[in-house]
């Protein structure tokens, strides 16, 4: 009776199949959502901010001591879902390797174009992504990428950045009470 309970146990215990990992794989064509705050009102909709937005600038001191910018392509501007797109490349490259270019920046704002024909083209400010909003998303993120977890990550690209309505004047007064 013995043998045969332990040939049944040696058999249920083969059986088991190891579970696969849930953390999932590298996916280079992953895209990074931003989205509208919620509860913010302002003179723009959210959805006039995804499609009039031309870029987004921001300040990355270890890149350049000058501001960065990033078009935004009619194909990163989802106005179906209210959001506008960018590149997974921009934080895990296609390589698998953490790049801090875009996140690791701050001061982030959407810029619609004024005047193209200026030189330089004139801009103002629409919107803006709060300094505290990238700091927490950047800690999350190298958490979960350090840890091989990219479902998290790409769940962390798809719902942790967002933006908040603004003006040119109303970024200038908040940046310069460090409230941005």
């Amino acid at each position: 009776m013995k043998k045969l309970l332990f040939i049944i146990a040696v058999i249920l215990i083969a059986s088991c199949e190891k579970e696969p990992s849930s953390k999932g794989k590298l996916n280079p064509n992953a895209l990074i959502s931003i989205r509208p705050a919620a509860g913010v009102k302002s003179n723009l909709s959210a959805k006039d901010i995804v499609k009039n937005t031309r870029n987004i600038s921001f300040y990355n001191p270890a890149i350049s001591g000058t501001v960065l910018t990033r078009a935004f392509a009619e194909a990163q501007r989802d106005t179906i879902n209210v959001r506008l797109l960018m590149w997974g490349t921009d934080i895990i490259d296609q390589s698998g390797r953490y790049t801090g270019d875009f996140i690791e920046g701050r001061d982030f704002v959407f810029r619609k174009s004024v005047d193209m024909n200026a030189t330089p083209p004139v801009y103002d400010t629409i919107a803006y992504i709060p300094n505290a909003i990238i700091t927490e998303a950047r800690g999350k993120i190298i958490t979960a990428f350090a840890d091989s977890n990219f479902v998290e990550v790409y769940r962390l690209f798809d719902v942790a950045f967002t933006f908040t309505p603004t003006s040119g004047e109303e970024w200038r007064a908040l940046k310069a009470a460090g409230q941005n």
